[in-house]
């Protein structure tokens, strides 16, 4: 009987990837499965979620945990012209693809944005009437809102003390408002470099929000690097992606795209470049998905160093050897660690629910970890790993892998 089990479950990663798409489609629709090896916690109060250049690799999205926060999120996001940028990026991609669909009121499956709602930015028409604004907008009678981000405009190279203003308003919110997430934000780079007044500031918020365990947009760190992970703050890289080398003013983003034609959109991008604005739309997404649960960290499940399909084959391999173990150790001998459904009875049917529970955390990891749809066949990328601004950056870089 062992090693017919075998037999039947080494087929395990093949019956999945042809039974995926129902699976995942039921999955859906019923409660969330517990994924192997992967203990959820809720990262918008246990840890800090710090969304910054490493996170615009959305190719390894997993759609499974987009549509989760299309349906979970309502936003509103106060932005004058500068903040925009997020917004002509979603546009972008939701004009490639459906998965990224976003309008005011959420119809067709759509994330709900109110956009440039409530008005005016983190600095207009002064420091605190954005915090009076959201305020008035939550109080509202019928306020369905779950999500607030504001963005600044120019106004975060300022004091300290106004930094901390900013912050200690940002703090009041969420503790009065307990079940809509805040997001932080730094400010648009200025040209100032790694020594201006601008960067200090924006590692003011930034050290704030990695103490204090909140979720921070780092639209500056965005700036101060291309897709292949090249620096430029400290060439004192500015909004519009200008920098300085030995005197002379070149654009990091006209450079990328001319060594990438086809990879950047041409969108009307406030104040900078279409790459700009196609970055940040990006690194948008993956901060929803991770709001919404999904964990990249468990992916390499072997430690290798890659996220690739040897990890499917073994996680795979690991479940079939625990199956088997209980096979030998529990079911075959009758014990009582066999009856597996707790029924009182050990039969056949304990090996069919042992075996669905198989599946079932087998798939969940496929989801959370973008293996959905059968696509398992991908080139290795890197795992998350210690980044600029903490241990706790989402650092995923260099990758070819694709999911739907």
């Amino acid at each position: 009987m062992g090693e017919k089990a075998r037999i039947f479950l080494k087929a395990l990663p093949l019956l999945l990837i042809i039974l995926i798409s129902f699976a995942f489609t039921l999955l859906t629709h019923t409660k969330e499965l517990p994924i192997i090896g992967h203990a959820r916690t809720d990262i918008t109060t246990e840890q800090p979620l710090i969304i910054g250049h490493t996170c615009t690799d959305i190719t390894h999205l997993p759609k499974y945990w987009v549509e989760k926060a299309k349906s979970q999120f309502r936003i509103s996001y106060g932005h004058t012209s500068h903040g925009s940028q997020i917004v002509s990026g979603m546009e972008v991609l939701m004009r490639q693809s459906d998965i990224y669909s976003f309008n005011h009121d959420g119809s067709d499956g759509a994330l709900s944005l109110h956009d440039t709602q409530p008005s005016g930015d983190l600095g207009n028409p002064d420091r605190t009437s954005w915090a009076q604004r959201t305020r008035d907008l939550l109080n509202a009678p019928g306020c369905d809102r779950n999500m607030i981000i504001w963005s600044w405009c120019g106004q975060a190279s300022t004091t300290e003390a106004n930094i901390n203003l900013y912050l200690n308003l940002m703090n009041q919110l969420e503790e009065d408002y307990p079940e809509v997430t805040f997001v932080y934000m730094t400010g648009h780079l200025n040209g100032t470099g790694e020594e201006g007044n601008l960067n200090i500031r924006n590692n003011q918020i930034r050290q704030f929000c990695l103490e204090n365990n909140k979720v921070l947009f780092d639209f500056a760190d965005i700036e101060s690097y291309d897709p292949d992970g090249n620096y430029f703050l400290d060439k004192y890289a500015d909004d519009g992606c200008n920098y300085l080398d030995n005197g002379v003013q070149k654009n990091w983003a006209e450079e990328w795209c001319a060594a990438h034609p086809g990879e950047c959109s041409s969108c009307k991008c406030a104040h900078s470049k279409s790459l700009n604005c196609d970055l940040k739309g990006r690194a948008f997404w993956w901060m929803m998905a991770r709001l919404a649960g999904w964990n990249p960290a468990d992916c390499d499940y072997n430690s290798d160093g890659t996220i690739d399909k040897q990890d499917l084959i073994d996680i795979t391999d690991v479940a079939l050897d625990e199956y088997d173990k209980w096979l030998k150790d529990c079911w075959e001998p009758r014990k009582e660690c066999g009856d597996f459904n707790g029924d009182g009875i050990i039969d056949s049917n304990d090996i069919l629910e042992k075996r669905k529970s198989v599946i079932q955390g087998l798939t969940a990891w496929m989801q959370n970890c973008g293996f959905q749809n059968g696509r398992n066949s991908r080139q290795p990328r890197k795992t998350p790993k210690t980044g600029q601004h903490g241990k706790l950056n989402d650092l995923i870089k260099e990758s070819n892998w694709r999911s739907s």
